[in-house]
């Protein structure tokens, strides 16, 4: 069964990017125009889990997780028009259970990864309790014409406002149980950038789907105006054909957003549900609060339809990580004025169970290029019934609670 809450522990875990003294590139080679550089970092987690009920199928209800990610980054620029990316990643996750290895939604592979006809990946060791493997996350080409930027390979592509509830993220989003959130998963697509006038942006994507029955093509047009930031677009997503629009207006100190997906379903000839996400920003120096109400159209309208949810194709696409229809969602970060602590607050709310998440994150910048990260999740709601059939008695009760220390080094 997999259950995630889509960004807001990748907000709560990277909500301050690297700075300088936390990010870099070694140039290995460069000879006139020409340069090779190599970026990364190391990304070590130690979590207790304990989902809060007993799972008939695992012995022990309480685990212990380890798991560690490389990521490596390798640029080559061929002057001032060409730029080749490639990452590679060596990922390992050891569990004292079962439990620990994904099966309940708490650890790593929890992401959707997004459909690829090339398989760069390599399993080393794949046990009950252990795992290692090996993956390449980007392998792109990018010619910059001065006309148009093209991309073309596996590229991370973002599009949307929201921070809590994605609505029009459509091309990969990230879990928040994923250790590796520094970069979100990578799609195959070609991408093409062209900016016609000051302050307008259009972007055109084909991306390929595994099949071409799932190919999808988007396109996006973004504009920037003093008053505030507008984007419209649409295009066809698997098996679905959807509008989408959204606004962002600053009002002071604060940030009001809208944006929303309207889905054509092409092998149901009808219209969908839409997805809404209205949100709220303060910015207040150190301090920073976010809060989101979100219509999820693919979610249900009590515990008895979340079975139906999780077998919806949408669903196992990683177009929504959420069971329910009705959702609230907040943010608070404070950060003082050294910059090398940030404390955050998430949390996350299902109007109709009722239930919630919290998500509270301490971080420190150590030096040396390193940060460490301590914080935890914590779930209210009913457990899951298993008899006389499996049942979700709510959607974040489902989650059982968990502590973690995260150490972070960037090179």
């Amino acid at each position: 069964m997999r259950v995630a809450l889509t960004s807001i522990l990748v907000a709560t875990l990277g909500l301050i990017p690297p700075g300088e003294g936390l990010s870099g590139q070694w140039t290995l080679f460069e000879r006139g125009e020409t340069s090779i550089d190599l970026g990364g970092y190391v990304r070590s987690l130690t979590q207790l889990y304990d989902p809060g009920y007993d799972i008939p199928t695992v012995e022990d209800r309480e685990s212990g997780i380890h798991a560690e990610v490389v990521r490596l980054k390798w640029s080559l620029r061929l002057g001032e028009s060409v730029l080749l990316e490639v990452h590679n990643r060596l990922q390992a996750q050891l569990s004292s259970s079962e439990a620990g290895m994904g099966t309940s939604g708490v650890g790593f592979g929890v992401s959707v990864i997004p459909g690829r006809r090339w398989d760069l990946s390599s399993v080393f060791v794949d046990q009950e309790r252990l795992k290692v493997w090996h993956d390449i996350d980007r392998l792109s080409l990018t010619w910059y014409t001065g006309f148009v930027d093209i991309t073309a390979g596996r590229q991370a592509i973002t599009w949307g406002i929201s921070n809590v509830y994605p609505v029009a993220d459509l091309w990969a989003q990230f879990s928040p149980f994923e250790l590796d959130t520094e970069e979100k998963p990578g799609v195959d697509a070609v991408r093409v950038l062209n900016y016609p006038a000051a302050g307008l942006e259009l972007d055109a994507v084909l991306a390929d789907r595994g099949s071409s029955r799932n190919f999808s093509a988007g396109i996006r047009a973004s504009l920037s105006l003093p008053w505030a930031d507008l984007y419209a677009g649409g295009g066809k997503f698997w098996r679905e054909v959807m509008g989408l629009a959204g606004i962002s207006a600053p009002i002071g100190s604060y940030i009001l957003r809208a944006e929303g997906a309207l889905p054509y379903d092409l092998d149901g000839d009808d219209f969908q549900l839409p997805r809404v996400t209205l949100g709220v920003d303060w910015l207040g120096g150190e301090t920073m609060l976010s809060a989101e109400y979100n219509f999820n159209g693919i979610g249900a309208t009590d515990a008895e339809g979340y079975m139906n949810v999780l077998e919806d194709p949408r669903y196992a696409q990683g177009e929504t990580y959420f069971l329910g229809r009705h959702n609230l969602g907040g943010l608070a970060s404070w950060t003082p004025g050294n910059d090398r602590l940030s404390l955050t607050l998430s949390a996350l709310w299902n109007l109709q169970d009722p239930s919630a998440a919290f998500v509270p994150n301490l971080t420190y910048d150590v030096g040396q290029s390193t940060r460490l990260s301590a914080g935890a999740l914590l779930s209210f709601g009913d457990t899951p019934v298993f008899e006389p059939e499996p049942r979700l008695e709510s959607e974040f009760g489902t989650y059982g609670d968990f502590v973690f220390t995260m150490l972070s080094v960037y090179f």
